[in-house]
């Protein structure tokens, strides 16, 4: 039984096919979108990891929602600040 999981390229700059370790007899496979930065080296440790059509159509749903980007930009203005509360759910 393999316990690697393996990060394969493809064509598709940003997505790479994960080789998961299997359970029992039944392989484990997922797509994995992490962008490229400009060294050709995915930008985070570790992206997204999807295993159905469904899941990529809802993650670009909400990623393509307009006040996540407002959001973002305010995250971005307020990078290094130093408050550090307990928030609950936050109202955008």
């Amino acid at each position: 039984m393999d316990k690697m999981y393996k990060r394969v390229p493809t064509s598709i700059e940003g997505v790479f096919l994960i080789k998961a370790p299997t359970r029992g007899d039944q392989e484990s496979i997922m797509v994995e979108i992490n962008p490229l930065d400009e060294f050709g080296r995915p930008i985070k440790r570790r992206g997204i990891f999807i295993q159905q059509k469904i899941q990529l159509e809802r993650f670009l749903e909400v990623m393509q929602e307009s006040r996540l980007m407002e959001f973002m930009e305010t995250l971005d203005s307020m990078a290094g600040s130093a408050e550090k509360e307990k928030v609950g759910t936050l109202e955008i």
